[in-house]
């Protein structure tokens, strides 16, 4: 009898736990927003980027110092960091990472 308990209680707290994780993964962050490659240089000139990742498959996400992060699709693969190269003393201290 005990076994059974001790199988139902893992179980329940693997379901649990799993369903916790889950949730998180699939809600929309109210501070994140997907915008046109345009509006990403626009804001990237001002100074507020402090996070920038590219993915391979040509999606980048911006990380903003009031906590806002903004989604695109650069129209080719690494011109989100010719733009930051571009862009100088503003976007000296931004963070890159790529994937």
């Amino acid at each position: 009898m005990r076994k059974r308990i001790w199988i139902l209680a893992l179980s329940l707290l693997v379901v649990t736990s799993s369903i916790l994780a889950y949730l998180p993964l699939t809600q929309q962050l109210s501070n994140r927003y997907d915008v046109s490659w345009e509006n990403v240089i626009r804001i990237l000139n001002t100074g507020q980027v402090i996070r920038v990742f590219q993915t391979h498959h040509l999606d980048v996400t911006l990380s903003l110092k009031n906590g806002t992060v903004m989604t695109t699709r650069e129209p080719t693969i690494d011109a989100i960091f010719h733009e930051i190269q571009k862009c100088g003393d503003p976007c000296q201290s931004i963070e890159t990472w790529t994937e």
